[in-house]
C-alpha cells in the first residue's frame, strides 16, 4: 500500500517511511566511529531531517542511506548485522506494542496492519498451521524491494520473536527469494538460523509453539493505549488511501471513545455524513459494512488469541451492553460468542 507522507500540503504517491526505521542503522554507524555526516550527504538526507522522530522521509531515501553505509563501511552484510542490534524501543508504537502484547502471535497480529507507520511499501502476513507458522514479508508495491532492506525487515523479525516469549526458543528457517550473494555465508553467521535462497518467497518458518508462547512482559493496559494511539497515527498518514481503508483506521482509533455513528466518522474527515455514505456507496461499501468488519475481525482475535470475556469484548468493541455484542456476532459468523469460544477450545 502506497500512502503520502504526512507533511506537505501536496498529496504523494510515492512510499514513505518512519525515523525509526533507519534510527538503528544510523545509531550503529556513530558508535562504530563512522561518518555519519558524509553518509547522510551522500544519501541527500539534510542532517536536519533527523531532529524529530514523527518526520517522515520517502523510502527511496532509505534505500540511499543503505547503500551510502554499506559502501562506507566495507560490509555487504550490514543490514542483517543491524537488524539482530535493535531494540524494541528503537521502533517507535511498532515496537512498543509488539513489546507489550501477550506473546509473538498476538503481536504480528496487531503489527501487520500498522506496517505502513513503519514502512508504508512493506506488508506481512502470517499463515499457521498445527506445528508451524510461516511470516511473510514483501514489498507492497510494484517495485521489488532491494535486498539489504528484505534483510533488514526479516532480521527484525527475527530479533523481535527473540525478545518475546519466555523461553529460549528460536525459528526454524529463514527464506529468502533471491539468489546468494557473495556473503552468503554470513547470513546463517549472523542470524544464527538456516537460510534458503531462491525460496521464491521472503520470511521467517516459526514452530507454532514459539509463537503461542507468554509474553512475560505483557502489559494489557498500556498495549491498549498504543493499540488507541497507533490507530490514530494511521489515520492520519492514510490521507490518500481509498475511502475506506482510512474509515477502518478511523474506527480503529474511534473505537475506544464510543462515539461510533457515522456522523462522527464524517466529523473525522471534516465532511457531511451524507457525503460520507455517498462516497463509500461509489466505493461499493458503507459505513455499517465497514463498522462491522473491524469489530468482527477484533472481536475474534479478542476472543480466541487473546482469551477476553464476552462482556469485556462487548465494551472494548463499543456496544451499550453485552446482549447487543452477542447478537452483532451472531449476524457476522452465524455462532454466539460463546459457542466460538467453545468450538475454538476444542
Amino acid at each position: 500500500m502506497q500512502v503520502p507522507a504526512v507533511s506537505g500540503s501536496s498529496l504523494k504517491t510515492v512510499p514513505y517511511g518512519s525515523l525509526n526505521a533507519i534510527l538503528p542503522l544510523l545509531e550503529y554507524l556513530e558508535s562504530e566511529g563512522f561518518d555519519l555526516s558524509a553518509v547522510l550527504d551522500r544519501a541527500g538526507v539534510p542532517r536536519s531531517a533527523l531532529e524529530d522522530v514523527r518526520i517522515r522521509l520517502p523510502q527511496a531515501k532509505f534505500e540511499l542511506l543503505w547503500q551510502a553505509a554499506i559502501e562506507a563501511s566495507g560490509d555487504p552484510a550490514l543490514a542483517l548485522r543491524v537488524s539482530t542490534l535493535v531494540k524494541p524501543s528503537t521502533l517507535g508504537v511498532i515496537g512498543y506494542l509488539a513489546a507489550a502484547s501477550e506473546s509473538g502471535r498476538n503481536a504480528v497480529e496487531l503489527v501487520k496492519g500498522l506496517i505502513p507507520l513503519f514502512l508504508e511499501d512493506f506488508e506481512c502476513e502470517l499463515e499457521c498451521s498445527s506445528e508451524v507458522a510461516f511470516l511473510r514479508l514483501r514489498a507492497g508495491g510494484e517495485t521489488p524491494a532491494s535486498r539489504f532492506m528484505t534483510e533488514y525487515v526479516i532480521g527484525l523479525a527475527i530479533t523481535m520473536s527473540r525478545a518475546l516469549g519466555a523461553t529460549r526458543s528460536d525459528p526454524l528457517e529463514v527464506r529468502f527469494s533471491h539468489a546468494p550473494p557473495v556473503y552468503a555465508d554470513e547470513y546463517q553467521r549472523i542470524l544464527r538460523l538456516p537460510v534458503r535462497f531462491e525460496a521464491g518467497e521472503d520470511g521467517v518458518l516459526f514452530p507454532i509453539a514459539m509463537l503461542d508462547t507468554s509474553n512475560p512482559s505483557a502489559d494489557a493496559p498500556l498495549r491498549q493505549l498504543l493499540e488507541r494511539h497507533a490507530a490514530d497515527q494511521l489515520a492520519r498518514i492514510m490521507s490518500s488511501a481509498p475511502l475506506p481503508e482510512r474509515l477502518r483506521a478511523a474506527i480503529l482509533s474511534m473505537l475506544p471513545l464510543g462515539n461510533l455513528t457515522a456522523e462522527s466518522a464524517a466529523a473525522h474527515f471534516g465532511m457531511s455524513s451524507r457525503t460520507l455514505r455517498r462516497r463509500l456507496r461509489e466505493a461499493g461499501t458503507s459505513y455499517q459494512e465497514l463498522l462491522d468488519d473491524v469489530r468482527a475481525e477484533l472481536a475474534r482475535r479478542y476472543l480466541a488469541r487473546e482469551r477476553r470475556g464476552i462482556d469485556e469484548v462487548a465494551h472494548l468493541l463499543g456496544f451499550s451492553e453485552p446482549s447487543a455484542f452477542t447478537k452483532a456476532f451472531r449476524r457476522w459468523t452465524g455462532q454466539t460468542p460463546a459457542d466460538f469460544v467453545r468450538a475454538g477450545s476444542e
